[in-house]
């Protein structure tokens, strides 16, 4: 029966042009294996029924929301794009789950126009499992396989990878596959795998807004890498955007390679971006947030956030007996404290010392911050390992590092040009290695190795950036997309800064195309215009602030509204104040608007009124706006919670703070004079200990120790039934 309905439906289709006849399948844990199935009435009961059904391009199979399923899915038939197999998930709650114990939670062989959607995949463990989480397998076939879509999808509990996808045997490969929304999490070998035995079988791949966590890698394997949050190998027409790989790989045991968050190779034509990786690390090498390795082509890095990772921020890797790595691009991310285990913020290692193996790699408008480790390993904001590179450029980067951190150590001499970045240390002198010597100035390292040169001139900048907030990043949350980086203020330029207009204008002078933004959404320069140095432009303007800020304060009123003044010495070209508030001094939201003067050259003073304030803390800012769409940000203010308002975890304002200010506490509620304050340095060093007073207590002012020198801190309150707060403190000189 099954066969003639389908031969009519063919029939239909030919002379329709429309899908017809697809069923849809229900399962549900009160269901019935012996009912039709074909409605929530009828479903079925178990994952067996769905294996033994042949399913047709077109049918869908829904498993009951919120209910769990034991068993594992199989699937032998091929859909098609317009015509899917979909296997998802119907009613209220939470998406299904397919408890699959030992085994592997869903299998395809040698088939594509798969969809999955709203489903949970759980195996018993990756310590008791021994399988893959969802595996699309090709074996012997030398054709494109098309349309595979996983979308808010959940795989965990698996020994192997959680999602596996593999081609083995032939040229073919999965080619439009979209992998949205989704999660790969508490897995052993890695979060996301993609291998094909030959050069890129798989084509136009799309990764977007998915996390990879927990995938810690196996300590029994030791001949490949495991560990990493997604590994794309052997894809061609790529594009991975908004994912966030976090806590991967510290049980690598691989002693020649190591994990990474996000990383392909073998791959061409990928584009990495608006992506965060952080706290990743291995149980030997690497444990860093981004790689481009051995044979990839074409690849680029861009606006992503790279923190805390064991391992290089950002590599570019070439192994031996790869294919030639070549045309990589590094440019307008950021990388804060990366390195603390193994290699530099920036990598670059080639196999061979000797024959060039990296050929035509383009670093430029990176921020790099970098701290002493806790561990005493001592990490480089650049790293360069070897010889075996040709034609690669690091230009307009902010290498930024404290405690006397090494900024350059280059193993190998040739290849590779710098030109136009900025270096600063503090808490020791100039630490740049270049083949063997050591150099304590910019000067000597020029003179000696001819780099940072520009038509002869020095081209390098020794001055402090004057980054807004450097350190804070990984304290706040990231907004991924274009739009909301703008709001992200950590790692922008203050108005103050020597880096304004400093930069090398790429395109004209190089012919590069430094792509249309920035990290933070606003557009580079087009050619002639001046830039910036680092991963902020600013809108390339002059003068970053379109006002003079003199103040800029916040209280409530009697009614619980809040009141926010400021006043200007001068307006130029100014647009629209823009005020934002935030609940937790991370996220902001705009939710009012005042025009500014235009132009002016006396003080004015403005208010707005928060009708809509909230009874709990609240952190306001200015967003400056010029007429030209550029802008930059106010101090902070912060509100106390209302009378009877929800509680509040510490925090510190305002943040930065200069040295010799008194900076004020926001202290959780229900803190009392008696609890234990504590002030930190990064490096562990306690330099208070002490119970607060009670005007601490009531005022939550703080005076810092004298002398305190420029760097991060971390202050502490803790006490009984209060339990323990942190927060980092930013002092500036």
């Amino acid at each position: 029966m099954r066969q003639k309905l389908y031969f009519y439906a063919q029939l239909v289709l030919l002379l329709a042009g429309t899908p017809a006849f697809a069923a849809t399948y229900f399962v549900s844990a009160t269901g019935n294996d012996a009912q039709a199935g074909t409605s929530a009435a009828t479903a079925w009961r178990t994952v067996d029924r769905v294996n033994i059904t042949p399913l047709q391009a077109g049918d869908q199979v829904l498993f009951e929301a919120a209910q769990v399923f034991a068993g594992s899915l199989y699937v032998a038939s091929a859909g098609t794009r317009a015509q899917p197999i979909v296997f998802g998930s119907y009613g209220d709650g939470a998406a299904a789950t397919i408890s699959s114990g030992l085994a592997t939670g869903f299998f395809a062989y040698n088939v594509g126009g798969i969809e999955l959607r709203r489903l949970a995949f759980v195996g018993a463990g990756r310590q008791t499992n021994t399988n893959a989480g969802v595996v699309f397998h090709l074996s012997g076939i030398n054709a494109a396989v098309d349309h595979l879509v996983l979308d808010q999808v959940d795989i965990s509990g698996y020994q192997s990878y959680g999602l596996d996808v593999e081609s083995y045997f032939g040229s073919g490969g999965y080619t439009n596959v979209r992998i949205t929304r989704s999660a790969m999490h508490d897995n052993g070998n890695s979060g996301l795998f993609v291998y094909g035995e030959q050069a890129q079988p798989h084509r136009s791949w799309y990764i977007a807004d998915c996390k990879l966590d927990r995938n810690t890698g196996r300590p029994d394997i030791t001949n490949f890498n495991t560990g990493s949050g997604i590994v794309l190998g052997g894809v061609a027409g790529g594009l991975i955007e908004r994912c966030e790989a976090y806590d991967n790989g510290m049980l690598s045991a691989n002693p020649f390679s190591g994990p990474a968050g996000i990383w392909a190779y073998n791959s061409r034509d990928l584009v990495v971006q608006f992506c965060e990786a952080h706290h990743n690390r291995s149980g030997t090498l690497d444990g860093g947030g981004f790689d481009i390795d051995g044979g990839c082509t074409n690849m680029t890095l861009q606006y992503n956030y790279s923190h805390d990772n064991e391992g290089p921020g950002y590599l570019i890797s070439q192994y031996g007996g790869a294919a030639l790595l070549s045309k990589a691009t590094i440019r307008y991310n950021i990388s804060e404290n990366d390195s603390r285990k193994y290699g530099g913020a920036i990598t670059i290692w080639c196999f061979d010392n000797t024959n060039v193996g990296i050929d035509g790699v383009a670093i430029h408008n990176n921020t790099v911050y970098l701290t002493p480790t806790s561990t005493g390993f001592i990490p480089r904001a650049v790293y360069i390992m070897s010889d075996g590179i040709a034609n690669a450029s690091l230009r307009n980067n902010i290498l930024q590092t404290t405690g006397g951190v090494p900024l350059i150590v280059s193993l190998g001499t040739r290849g590779v040009t710098l030109q136009g970045n900025s270096y600063w240390t503090t808490g020791g002198p100039i630490d740049i290695q270049w083949g063997g010597a050591y150099y304590n100035s910019l000067n000597s390292w020029q003179s000696a190795v001819n780099q940072e040169l520009v038509d002869g001139q020095n081209a390098a900048i020794n001055e402090d950036p004057k980054l807004v907030a450097p350190g804070m990043g990984g304290m706040q949350s990231t907004a991924m997309a274009p739009s909301g980086r703008t709001a992200w203020t950590p790692y922008q330029l203050q108005a103050t800064s020597p880096l304004w207009g400093r930069g090398l204008n790429l395109n004209s002078r190089f012919g590069m195309n430094p792509g249309p933004h920035d990290f933070f959404g606003l557009p580079t320069p087009a050619a002639g215009s001046p830039a910036n140095v680092g991963a902020f432009e600013g809108g390339n303007a002059a003068a970053p602030l379109p006002v003079t800020l003199v103040s800029f304060g916040a209280s409530r009123l009697p009614d619980n509204q809040v009141l926010l003044r400021w006043a200007t010495a001068t307006e130029t070209n100014s647009a629209t104040f823009d005020i934002e508030r935030s609940a937790d001094g991370k996220r902001f939201e705009l939710v009012g608007q005042v025009a500014a003067a235009g132009h002016s050259s006396s003080a004015r003073a403005y208010a707005w009124q928060d009708r809509a304030a909230p009874a709990a803390l609240a952190y306001y800012r200015l967003r400056l706006v010029d007429a030209d769409a550029s802008a930059a940000y106010s101090s902070v203010a912060v509100v106390p919670a209302a009378a009877g308002g929800a509680a509040v975890r510490l925090s510190v304002y305002p943040n930065p703070v200069r040295s010799g200010q008194s900076p004020r506490l926001v202290l959780p509620a229900g803190t009392a004079d008696g609890a234990q304050l504590s002030l930190t340095t990064m490096l562990g060093q306690r330099l208070l200990n002490r119970p607060l007073t009670r005007t601490e207590a009531s005022t939550g002012s703080l005076t810092l120790p004298n002398g305190l020198p420029a760097g991060v801190y971390v202050v502490g309150v803790s006490g009984a039934g209060l339990g323990t707060h942190y927060t980092r403190l930013l002092v500036e000189r």
